[in-house]
């Protein structure tokens, strides 16, 4: 009698093995989603700050380097979207769908039409003034530094000469609730100082 043939062919066990690793990747795929979907939950600013800054600074990595002749990423640009979509756009975006969803028209097609003609606008013009503002600063950066080690030190050395008596002084004679207000007064002095460092 013929012997019985094995029960599977090489290509059967690597189908198989196939499978289970694409079954395993959903399975991961799925509990990624549904770890997310807690976040959502329980730290909804949170994760929606944290998203819209990585989204953000994926789409200018993309867009700049698509957009540069030499393919290069601009990473001001990455850094500017990525500031603003975890200060500004996530949780702006947060607080105004739930408020649109609790007191906004009960129509779906009113309220898109609320958001794109009353607030998107202003909020573009927000965006722009941001990323220039944040870009400037940003580009500001190394300068600054360089500026900044350069007149610590002398500045440190000044300020010993002038803040320790106007802080005892406070302390000495003065109640802690006018504190604040009198180095306040003292402040002004100091700014002037370093305002005609500056020349």
């Amino acid at each position: 009698m013929a012997s019985e043939r094995s029960s599977g062919s090489p290509h059967d066990a690597e189908d198989e093995v196939f499978r289970q690793e694409q079954q395993s990747g959903d399975d991961n795929d799925s509990s990624l989603l549904t770890r997310y979907n807690e976040l959502l939950d329980e730290y909804p600013v949170r994760t929606k700050a944290i998203t819209a800054s990585a989204v953000g600074a994926i789409g200018a990595a993309i867009g700049s380097r698509l957009s540069s002749p030499k393919k290069k990423i601009n990473w001001i640009d990455v850094m500017a979207f990525a500031l603003h979509g975890g200060i500004l756009n996530g949780p702006i975006s947060h607080y105004w769908f739930e408020w649109l969803d609790k007191n906004g028209p009960q129509s779906q097609s009113k309220s898109m039409l609320l958001d794109q003609l009353v607030v998107q606008p202003p909020l573009l013009v927000v965006m722009f003034v941001f990323l220039d503002m944040t870009r400037a600063a940003l580009r500001e950066i190394r300068p600054s530094i360089g500026r900044t080690l350069s007149t610590v030190g002398p500045t440190v050395v000044n300020s010993w000469r002038f803040w320790p008596i106007a802080v005892y002084c406070t302390f000495r004679y003065l109640k802690k609730k006018h504190y604040t207000v009198a180095l306040n007064m003292c402040s002004v002095a100091w700014t002037i100082y370093l305002n005609k460092g500056k020349r």
